[in-house]
């Protein structure tokens, strides 16, 4: 059976780092958020998402913009979206 998304996004919380999670759709809803991340910046994140995808049509990108207070990672796979926020290593 598969894991519902808030479970999934609870796997990745527990990961050594991350202090937020934000999972949207192409349309840019919120689907789940936790942590730090907020849900308001989905639109934002699944849009820069998908003109990442623009620059090679052929690969899956994945974003990461850093800053002295965290690290966004950001990837999209197929409908969904997700970001990352993480402390800085």
């Amino acid at each position: 059976m598969e894991k519902s998304l808030d479970s999934h996004l609870d796997d990745i919380m527990s990961e050594h780092g991350v202090i937020g999670v934000l999972c949207s759709d192409q349309q840019g809803l919120a689907l789940s958020a936790k942590g730090t991340a907020n849900p308001i910046h989905a639109g934002l994140i699944s849009s820069l998402a998908e003109d990442a995808k623009k620059l090679d049509p052929n690969t899956t990108p994945v974003i990461c913009l850093e800053s002295d207070a965290c690290n966004l990672l950001v990837r999209s796979e197929g409908d969904v979206t997700v970001a990352i926020h993480k402390v800085p290593s």
